[in-house]
C-alpha cells in the first residue's frame, strides 16, 4: 500500500473542494467532478454524495486510477475502496472539516454515501 508523505497528504486534503478526474480504460482523462476530500494523517479519503451509482465513483472503481486536482495542482492517484474500519475515521474527518454544512455532512453519514468511500493513494 502506497501512502503519502505527511506534507503531501495535508496539501491534497486541505482545500475545501477538489476535482476528481477518473481515467478511461484507454488512459485518457474524463471531465473533472468537484468533491469534498478529507485526510487523516498520511491517508486521504473521498466519498460519493450519491453513493456507488455516481458516474465518477463507478469509473474510479472500474479503472482504479486518475487524478485529484487540489489547489490547481494535479496529483496522480490510485483509488482503493476504504475498509469498514475507516468509516468512522472518515465520518469524524468530514464532521470536523465540513461541520458548518451540518445537513450535508448528515447526508454523507447515511448508508448509501458511506458505502462509497475511496482511499486516495499516490500512483
Amino acid at each position: 500500500m502506497n501512502s503519502w508523505e505527511l506534507p503531501d497528504a495535508m496539501a491534497l486534503a486541505s482545500p475545501q473542494e477538489v476535482q476528481v478526474i477518473t481515467r478511461r480504460r484507454d488512459g485518457t482523462l474524463r471531465k473533472p467532478t468537484t468533491i469534498w476530500i478529507v485526510g487523516e494523517g498520511r491517508r486521504v479519503f473521498i466519498r460519493s454524495t450519491n453513493g456507488p451509482t455516481a458516474d465518477w465513483y463507478r469509473w474510479a472503481i472500474s479503472t482504479g486510477t486518475g487524478q485529484i486536482m487540489a489547489s490547481g495542482k494535479p496529483h496522480e492517484v490510485t483509488f482503493i475502496p476504504a475498509e469498514g474500519a475507516d468509516l468512522a475515521t472518515v465520518d469524524d474527518a468530514l464532521r470536523s472539516k465540513y461541520g458548518q454544512y451540518a445537513s450535508i455532512v448528515d447526508h454523507l453519514q447515511q448508508v448509501t454515501p458511506r458505502s462509497a468511500i475511496l482511499e486516495v493513494q499516490p500512483s
